[in-house]
């Protein structure tokens, strides 16, 4: 009878150590979700080209100081030029000479917020003008000369509004393009010897409108959750727990 006791409890070990059952089991696994972020970016559109001439022209007998005839006279031609047509774009002025250009100098400035150059006293040269006093001829300093010099000097002695600078001897092609990114309206300033023929042949606004846009980019997010699953245990396991 003792016997046949052990037998039986022997078995009952055989029985739980082999014998399996199913059990619910937490676990962590990493998963990859797919988020967006916004990005903006730039979008530009065709270029476009158009010939522009002058909203205004002056002239004056001034020149610009580093050039060589300025120890005589210069002679200066005064053009401006309205192109909001490109505001908010990239933009860039393309000049042609005419090929047989001789001696010249070109300073670009930006009039944006300032409006055109006010029109310079009727008097040759600039700076004087002529008197009759007691039956004699004098030359005498003329303030409405000095007043506009004055107003013309404020503008171009303003580093930031300088666009660009060139002379004959610094540039030998035929085309000069001066970057006009932001700038609504700008002066040209063409100064020569006298007797000397108009230089620029055209003028010609080059532009390409741009706009920003947003778009969203697709990007995976490692994250960890906690899932169930079903595994296969021992019987004693189940019954007992670890």
């Amino acid at each position: 009878m003792r016997k046949l006791s052990l037998l039986f409890l022997v078995v009952i070990c055989l029985v739980f150590s082999s014998a399996c059952v199913s059990k619910e089991v937490p676990v962590t696994e990493t998963y990859y979700e797919t988020v967006y972020r916004t990005e903006s970016y730039v979008e530009y559109g065709e270029e476009q080209r158009v010939h522009i001439k002058p909203a205004w022209t002056r002239q004056a007998w001034v020149g610009l100081g580093f050039v060589e005839w300025e120890k005589t006279e210069s002679w200066s031609f005064f053009e401006g030029y309205d192109i909001s047509l490109a505001k908010d774009s990239e933009s860039q002025v393309e000049l042609t000479l005419w090929a047989d250009s001789s001696a010249w100098a070109i300073l670009v400035v930006d009039l944006t917020g300032l409006g055109p150059l006010s029109v310079p006293p009727a008097r040759s040269p600039l700076g004087e003008k002529v008197v009759i006093e007691d039956g004699q001829t004098k030359i005498v300093t003329d303030p409405a000369s000095e007043e506009w010099l004055a107003s013309l000097n404020a503008i171009v002695a303003d580093p930031k509004r300088i666009l660009y600078l060139t002379t004959l001897n610094q540039y030998t092609s035929r085309k000069i393009t001066v970057i006009t990114t932001g700038v609504d309206e700008f002066m040209m300033i063409i100064s020569t010897p006298p007797s000397i023929s108009p230089i620029i042949e055209r003028v010609q606004l080059i532009w390409q409108s741009k706009s920003v846009e947003e778009r969203q980019i697709p990007y995976e997010v490692e994250k960890e959750r906690t899932v169930t699953k079903i595994e296969k245990v021992p019987i004693w396991e189940a019954v007992f727990g670890e």
